[in-house]
């Protein structure tokens, strides 16, 4: 009875879908037909709703279909896949050539007719890293079944002879052994999930650092990770036994796993673990960021010593950045209120439920003399390096800062310089189109004047500009500059999708969103070996191409190491285009380009 019931139910079915059809349609006619809003609705009712649906899903069209894999912006399909490639297989193996159209003008590397073999080069590969990658057991046209494998990576440092000394002349010098880290992004940017895979992801690498941003130092920044140091010495009581047992199956676990697996008050043990040798602890080496904002640095929305002080001096503070602009948007930065937290407004020292902007210009100063009078005094109280962080607009950017510090003698410790490709949170449209120079030429722009006025060997020389992978970095570090920042790569390296929704707190994947159900997607215990595998298969890939370049080392990367190729099959170097005497105009390479095809 039952069953019979049921069957002629279902027999209704199609036509119970039918007429509901027809009412929708109905009711969605009359809706648009009526509705005072769209101009295509009420031309073209229920048809213009097509257009809408379009236009929302065109951009993952593009994406997956449509776009070749040199064509996506910013972020194109191959560089995506070497970045996860370098993320979850610790390697940038491809097969069957290269992608580039070779026929337009670029930048290539001079190889050398003898290169240096591995053993030649002047790595320091102790101690190994524990991390884990991933191998392929089978691919369909649905799925990807992978296994994961704890693995030991050789690490890809400096010596201790070719590190990097940011700030020779300070207290406390910054010394870097691993020429790739993690730029500038703010936790209320990224979600707390983010923060805390990129902190231990470059506390696992090691010999890397990372950029606060600018909205202050949260605890997650100050994430720990543990290593087995001694598993033979005696332990006194049962908890420590446990702890030693969960971090030898769980190499690298962080003080959060720590604490969700043990208990809040877990860390007396750890501490005092670690103080006995038994436990090795690891953090991300950070370079503080202070914006226009004073985010970190600020009390009742005024400047505050003792709370600068209270950021600055944290042992894992190792250097502070006064950033003046940044490529995306030549000017203070910008959260939505959708994404401030409690905890967030909180360490920001800022309300509830409103957009923050930072002024466009700092406040504490608005010249250079008064810039030099903070960047000395932050010396002088922290004992750290200090430096600026500066967009090129033109080839006469920096002349004046550089004027000033030879006749002056005072100096940043390091400039990091990012290009206009830059950016990774919220702007606008207008600014990170047209404000500033690329990141190529705003290396060469600042490293020339600075050795225009003999005051280059006074600072480092910090690069950022969607220079994802190992080729770009190895091009920048030719051109003039000594470190590399990566915002978005790191951001890949974590999961990022190239979804473009970071300032709408509904990134997908939970990488800028702070709704617990969207940052669940981002499984912290996996992604942080993925930040620190791709940090050192590309501190790898530049060993490996300063050995076909003929060098030992990647600090020794120069202008002679790069050359242009131009579309008419010229090759020229670098001091063809641009040149050092102040009275020449440093020639555009497009522009150039242009004029020769003109002429031709």
């Amino acid at each position: 009875m039952k069953l019979s019931i049921l069957m002629d139910t279902f027999k209704y079915l199609p036509l119970v879908a039918f007429y509901g059809l027809i009412i929708l349609f109905i009711y969605l006619f009359i809706k648009d037909k009526y509705q005072k809003q769209h101009a295509i609705l009420k031309t073209h009712p229920i048809l213009g709703r097509l257009r809408y649906i379009f236009e929302m899903v065109g951009p993952e069209f593009r994406q997956y279909w449509f776009l070749n894999d040199k064509e996506g912006r910013p972020i194109d399909r191959d560089t995506a896949e070497t970045i996860a490639k370098a993320g979850k297989y610790a390697n940038t193996v491809i097969g069957f050539g290269s992608k580039r159209d070779f026929s337009k003008t670029g930048f290539y590397l001079t190889n050398s007719m003898f290169p240096l073999n591995v053993d030649e080069l002047k790595a320091d590969n102790e101690p190994l890293i524990q991390s884990y990658t991933y191998k392929i057991i089978s691919e369909t046209i649905t799925k990807r079944k992978e296994k994961r494998n704890p693995v030991q990576l050789k690490p890809w440092y400096l010596t201790d002879d070719e590190a990097i000394v940011i700030g020779p002349e300070r207290e406390k010098p910054f010394v870097v052994k691993g020429l790739v880290g993690i730029s500038a992004m703010s936790y209320g940017a990224l979600s707390k999930s983010a923060v805390k895979a990129l902190a231990q992801g470059v506390a696992i690498s090691g010999g890397s650092f990372m950029n606060t941003g600018e909205g202050g130092i949260s605890r997650y920044h100050l994430s720990r990770v543990y290593e087995v140091a001694d598993p033979n010495k005696e332990l006194m009581d049962r908890l420590s036994e446990k702890i030693v047992h969960f971090i030898t199956q769980y190499p690298n676990s962080s003080n959060f796993d720590l604490e969700e697996r043990f208990g809040k008050g877990v860390m007396f043990h750890v501490d005092t673990l670690v103080k006995q040798g038994v436990l090795k602890e690891k953090h991300a080496p950070l370079i503080f960021q202070i914006s226009s904002g004073l985010f970190g640095a600020r009390k009742d929305g005024k400047y505050d010593e003792e709370t600068f002080l209270e950021n600055a001096l944290r042992p894992e503070v190792k250097a502070i950045e006064i950033k003046l602009a940044q490529g995306a948007k030549v000017r203070g930065g910008k959260l939505p209120k959708e994404k401030i937290t409690e905890e967030i407004a909180r360490i920001r020292g800022i309300e509830m439920g409103k957009d923050v902007e930072s002024p466009n210009r700092f406040p504490l100063f608005n010249d250079i003399e008064g810039m030099f009078r903070w960047i000395t005094h932050w010396q002088n109280i922290t004992g750290k390096p200090v430096g600026i962080k500066v967009v090129a607009g033109d080839n006469h950017s920096f002349e004046e800062l550089a004027r000033y510090m030879r006749e002056t003698g005072l100096h940043p410790d390091f400039i990091a310089i990012d290009g206009a490709e830059g950016g990774t949170g919220a702007t606008y449209q207008e600014m990170a189109d047209s404000l500033g120079l690329p990141i190529y030429s705003g290396i060469h722009i600042l490293d020339q004047t600075l050795k225009k006025y003999g005051v280059r060997d006074k600072v480092k020389i910090f690069a950022s500009g969607m220079l994802a992978t190992a080729d770009r970095m190895a091009i920048a570090l030719s051109l003039g500059a000594d470190l590399i920042y990566v915002a978005r790569a790191a951001m890949n390296t974590v999961g990022c999708i190239n979804a473009g929704k970071c300032h709408t707190n509904l990134c997908p994947v939970g990488i800028t969103s702070h709704l617990p159900h969207l940052e669940a997607g981002l499984v912290v215990e996996e992604k942080r070996f993925r930040t620190a595998n791709y940090l050192r298969t590309m501190r790898e890939g530049l060993f490996m191409l300063g050995a076909s370049c003929g060098i030992d080392s990647p600090t020794k990367f120069n202008r002679s190491h790069i050359v242009i190729r131009e579309a008419n099959n010229d090759v020229r170097k670098i001091e063809d285009f641009f040149y050092l005497d102040p009275k020449k105009k440093p020639i555009d390479l497009e522009e150039h380009s242009e004029k020769k095809k003109m002429l031709s």
